[in-house]
């Protein structure tokens, strides 16, 4: 009766499209009915008489606290963990419809002067843009994207967190483990109050008729019957339980990774081979011609109506405005979990918009030993995704490309000049004998910006498979 029952198979397969708090009522309920007929065997009991057994249930408790704190358990666990799952699609949503917002018009024109222009000019050379020049132009093209930016650092301070409850307190497999021991525990209970639990279910329920039970009716509770095959399960829940541990933690570092990444992507698109070393600020292309870039870079963000390359400003798009509430609410849902509260869920998971919760509005409440605060940028370069190389146009002069080296954003700016894109680290470029090529506005649009905006960072998710 215990392996089958509802509950049981809702633990096996994290289906908790059902309230767990009925479920578990409905549970102990039925078991609470099979326990009072075995330990009162003597007596005959109809349906009827089974209901007013279970109606007096809560008030009596035979269980003791087992059934409250189990529940508790399990659905906050359960809860954590599929907002930690849902929290990752939503990621990959939000990533795939930013790669829908197409570029300005100013944008693009700004991109075929930076790359095309100088062979345009008729410089032989392979002359890259000068570091700067290159990230007002990105800045610029990419404002809308900045505007992503404070939500998404509370999303992955929300998912670093939830992460740590996965792997402490809310562990699904420490806490389903050893579910039958809990259960075991509460019949125990029942057992040693079963005398009065009877005597006080005889006198509001009335005393049942005595009736002849079969032979094999008579006789004591067998709690042998409980065995779960403990033994041959041992392992394989433990290779499980591994290896979810594994991939939560990985997900985790992945995550964090990726604080501020709507604002350091220009400087990281910059260093996929577009720039001349930090080093080399004379010899290269400003715009016009071959020497320094004059301009000071513009401020991060969304703002962007001082740089000299790309003026951006006006509202937001609605595609913008739609996947800065969809991170506010799944954050507000992954905050609810932390703190062990329950979550309104929307009726489909791929629906994001238009129907939000209230819930998870208030901070943290880091109630948990050895759980930290997720601050600042801490750069993981080991588990960086290279970005997907895209199709070069035709060769118009064969020379070798000189060496990459990144550029950062500086100190001047609003945001950290800590970043994963600007350690001043020196990286090779394939010495592929490409010069700079004759571009199109369309061929510039497409193989520098729409598709490394978002694919670079999307490989982060994508492959992750998700809980």
């Amino acid at each position: 009766m215990i392996r089958s029952s509802p509950i049981c198979l809702r633990l096996r397969g994290l289906n908790i499209e059902v309230d767990l708090d009925e479920a578990m009522d409905n549970f102990f309920n039925t078991l609470y009915q099979k326990m009072f007929t075995v330990l009162n065997s003597q007596y005959n009991f109809d349906n009827k008489y089974l209901e007013c057994v279970g109606e007096h249930m809560k008030e009596m408790r035979p269980f003791g606290d087992v059934p409250q704190k189990l529940g508790v358990q399990i659905k906050r666990s359960f809860v954590a963990t599929r907002a930690f799952s849902q929290a990752l699609t939503v990621a990959a949503n939000v990533l795939k419809n930013m790669q829908t917002l197409k570029p300005s018009a100013d944008c693009a024109a700004a991109l075929t002067r930076m790359t095309a222009c100088p062979s345009c000019s008729g410089i032989s050379d392979n002359v890259l843009a000068c570091g700067d020049m290159c990230a007002n132009v990105m800045k610029g093209c990419l404002a809308q994207h900045a505007a992503l930016d404070t939500e998404w650092n509370h999303f992955v301070e929300a998912v670093d967190k939830v992460a740590d409850r996965l792997l402490g307190p809310f562990n699904i497999e420490v806490l389903v483990r050893p579910i039958n021991l809990k259960i075991s525990e509460a019949i125990m209970n029942f057992q040693e109050s079963s005398h009065d639990v009877s005597q006080r279910v005889f006198t509001g329920c009335g005393r049942p008729m005595l009736g002849r039970r079969r032979r094999r009716d008579n006789r004591e509770l067998e709690l042998e019957s409980l065995n779960f095959e403990q033994e041959t399960l041992t392992e394989e829940r433990s290779s499980t339980a591994a290896i979810l541990d594994k991939l939560v933690k990985e997900i985790r570092q992945r995550v964090r990774d990726l604080r501020q990444f709507w604002v350091y992507l220009p400087y990281r698109l910059c260093n996929d081979g577009l720039v001349v070393p930090p080093s080399n600020t004379k010899e290269c292309w400003n715009g016009t011609h071959v020497d320094k870039y004059i301009y000071p870079v513009s401020s991060d963000g969304e703002t962007q109506m001082m740089n000299p390359e790309v003026r951006s400003m006006g509202p937001r798009p609605t595609i913008v405005r739609d996947q800065v509430f969809a991170l506010t609410t799944i954050t507000n849902r992954l905050r609810s979990a932390f703190n062990g509260q329950d979550v309104d869920w929307i009726d489909t998971e791929e629906t994001w918009y238009g129907s939000g919760s209230g819930s998870g509005d208030g901070a943290f409440t880091d109630d948990e030993d050895g759980f930290k605060e997720g601050s600042g940028y801490e750069p993981h370069v080991e588990s960086e995704p290279e970005p997907p190389k895209q199709p070069l146009p035709p060769v118009v002069h064969e020379v070798e490309t000189p060496p990459r080296v990144d550029i950062e954003p500086r100190k001047g700016t609003s945001t950290s000049s800590t970043t994963g894109a600007g350690n001043n680290q020196t990286t090779s470029v394939e010495s592929s004998g490409a010069s700079r090529q004759k571009m199109s506005l369309s061929r510039a649009l497409t193989t520098y910006l729409v598709p490394i905006v978002v694919m670079w960072f999307g490989g982060c998710l994508s492959d992750i498979p998700y809980l």
